[in-house]
């Protein structure tokens, strides 16, 4: 794979995940939306905000998107997500577009959030816009937490997560257990059970700060020169690995490959990552 082959790959794929997410939250686009993973919409704006500039086509439906559903953003989360990257459009300026619902152009729809990928709206619908939601969505999926590792995972306050647990174990929602709590089965609604059990969770806050870091280093490097890519590749491996392990892709080791011949193997790794995540099987 040649460093140019490789862009644009990377590109296509970004573009191509992006929209895949929105369409799957109700706006108008010509890819399968997405049907496996439960989507966090803070985090998708803020990564938009970025890949976004890629592609106009998509930063309008975006906009439409959150001209017509505001509601549904979390704005305290969305600054937590936003202070971890470099964006290189304030991902707030997105939210802040009421007028266009107004002036009839909107070319999408409101989300249906019994869709199971929807997951954190349909809790927000039952917890309204707090934190709860998203504590909640966490403990669904992974079998326990405390308030430290919660608060980091989600780009949320620690002293409110510590709060929330504290009042649901009062009210036997959760249950102390190794590594901090976890929900009652009996806490958990019929229709959340069914949604969670045909869907995956991922930190989509950190799988995409590490695609913006891949993605950034690559615009920097301005360069097709293999050894110096795959010196690149080298240093950024690190914080793509954990991303790329979470959904079963390897990336090869940097040891086993010396100099400029490191760079192919960690292509084909990315490019492997990304097919993941958009649920193809190739």
């Amino acid at each position: 794979m040649s460093p140019k082959i490789f862009r644009a790959e990377l590109g296509e794929l970004l573009l191509e995940l992006h929209w895949q997410q929105w369409c799957a939250l109700g706006v108008v686009g010509q890819v399968e939306p997405e049907s496996h993973w439960v989507l966090d919409l803070e985090a998708l704006v803020v990564s938009v905000s970025r890949f976004g500039q890629a592609d106009a086509r998509l930063l309008k439906r975006t906009r439409e998107w959150l001209a017509l559903n505001q509601e549904w953003v979390s704005t305290p989360r969305l600054r937590r997500i936003s202070h971890a990257f470099t964006p290189a459009l304030d991902p707030e300026v997105l939210v802040l577009v009421p007028d266009l619902a107004a002036r009839g152009r909107v070319k999408t729809v409101r989300p249906v959030v019994t869709q199971p990928v929807l997951l954190q709206l349909q809790l927000r619908a039952l917890f309204g816009m707090d934190a709860r939601a998203d504590v909640f969505g966490y403990l669904l999926f992974n079998k326990s937490g405390n308030s430290s590792s919660i608060a980091r995972a989600l780009y949320v306050d620690q002293k409110r997560v510590y709060n929330i647990l504290v009042r649901w174990s009062a009210a036997g929602v959760v249950r102390r257990a190794p590594g901090g709590y976890s929900l009652m089965p009996d806490a958990v609604p019929a229709a959340v059970t069914e949604a969670r059990d045909r869907t995956e969770w991922l930190n989509w806050t950190t799988t995409y700060l590490a695609l913006d870091r891949l993605h950034e280093s690559l615009a920097k490097a301005a360069t097709d020169d293999r050894y110096i890519l795959a010196s690149l590749a080298r240093d950024v491996r690190a914080e793509i690995e954990p991303q790329a392990a979470a959904v079963g892709v390897s990336l090869a080791s940097a040891d086993r490959y010396p100099g400029a011949a490191y760079l192919e193997p960690f292509a084909d790794g990315v490019i492997a990552w990304l097919r993941r995540l958009l649920g193809r099987s190739e």
